[in-house]
C-alpha cells in the first residue's frame, strides 16, 4: 500500500468535517453524488463490479454513507487507463521523469517496524523509511535523499487528466489523475460500465443510508434506520457473514431498478477493459 500527502490531509479534513454532520442514517441527501476517499490514493486501481464498498464516515454526505454499489473503476476517471510507464530519474528512456506523489509502503509507527518494513524503520507519518533501493517495493521505485520510496512516471507529452463531468469524446486519450491534481494515478484502471448498465458512477455511487438489517437477522430497535426517499428502494447490500462491523451490514437505499444481478451487466464499456481485472467488453 502507498499513501500520498493529499490523502493524509483529506483524511484530517474528514475528521474535522464529521463533527458538524448529523447522526448516521438520516435520509437527507440520499442520492447526492460522492467521491470515495480511496480515489485520493494515487496507487488505487479502482473498484470491482463484483464488490460493494460502504464508506461509513464520508464527509461529503449528510448521511455519512458513501455507497459504492457494484461499480467498476474510478468515479473520477470514466474511461480508465493503461498501466503508466515507470522511470528512473536520470536513467533515460523518457524526457520528463517525475514523482507520482506516492510513499510506500505503509506501516504503523506504534507497532514493531521490523515486521513491517524491510529497512526496520517506520516514519512517524506512517510509511517505511528506506536506506537503499532494496528497501522499496520493487526496482521501479526510487529511494530518495529523504529516505522515502517514491515511484516516478514518464510525463512526456502529458495528455491531461480525465474529468468526470466531460463526455467520453472529451476524455479520450487522457489519463487518470488524483482528484484535484494533475498527478497521474500510478496503476492501470478499468473503464466504467456503460451508462445503460445501471453500474456506472451516476447509478452506482452516491450518498445513501442504512434502512434495515440483513436478511434473516433480528430487528435492531436501537439503530436509527432511515426511510428511503422517492425513487429509491431499500435493498440488501451487505449480508451479515460475521465479518467486519455488523452495524454496516444489511439494507441500504439504492436507486430503483439498480439492484446488482451479475457481472454480465457491465457490458459495452467505453473505456479500458483489456485486463482480467476488468468486466465488460
Amino acid at each position: 500500500m502507498t499513501r500520498s500527502i493529499l490523502s493524509g490531509l483529506l483524511g484530517l479534513l474528514s475528521v474535522v468535517a464529521m463533527a458538524s454532520l448529523p447522526a448516521a442514517c438520516e435520509s437527507g441527501g440520499v442520492g447526492d453524488p460522492c467521491l470515495p476517499e480511496d480515489e485520493y490514493d494515487p496507487q488505487f486501481a479502482g473498484f470491482k463490479v463484483t464488490e460493494e464498498n460502504i464508506e461509513s464516515r464520508s464527509f461529503q454526505c449528510q448521511t455519512r454513507i458513501c455507497l459504492v454499489n457494484h461499480f467498476q473503476g474510478r468515479v473520477s476517471c470514466p474511461l480508465g487507463q493503461e498501466a503508466p510507464v515507470p522511470c528512473q530519474p536520470g536513467g533515460g528512456g523518457c524526457g520528463a521523469c517525475e514523482p507520482a506523489g506516492t510513499y510506500a509502503p505503509d506501516c504503523n509507527p506504534e507497532e514493531d517496524a521490523a515486521g513491517q518494513c524491510v529497512s526496520g524503520k517506520c516514519d512517524p507519518g506512517g510509511f517505511c523509511k528506506c536506506a537503499t533501493k532494496a528497501d522499496c517495493p520493487s526496482e521501479d521505485w526510487v529511494c530518495g535523499d529523504d529516505g522515502v520510496c517514491r515511484l516516478h512516471l514518464c510525463r512526456d507529452n502529458f495528455p491531461g487528466c480525465q474529468d468526470a463531468t466531460k463526455s467520453a469524446e472529451e476524455n479520450q486519450g487522457k489519463v487518470c489523475c488524483v482528484p484535484g491534481t494533475d498527478d497521474q494515478v500510478a496503476s492501470p484502471v478499468c473503464g466504467q460500465c456503460a451508462p445503460d448498465s445501471q453500474r456506472n458512477a451516476q447509478q452506482a455511487v452516491y450518498c445513501s443510508c442504512r434502512c434495515g438489517v440483513a436478511d434473516g437477522e433480528p430487528d435492531d430497535p436501537n439503530f436509527n434506520f432511515c426511510e428511503c426517499p422517492q425513487g429509491f428502494t431499500c435493498s440488501e447490500i451487505r449480508p451479515n457473514v460475521g465479518l467486519g462491523d455488523p452495524l454496516l451490514t444489511g439494507k441500504y437505499c439504492i436507486k430503483q431498478n439498480s439492484q446488482f444481478e451479475s457481472e454480465g451487466e457491465c457490458a459495452d464499456v467505453p473505456g479500458r477493459v483489456n485486463s482480467d481485472q476488468c468486466a465488460g467488453f
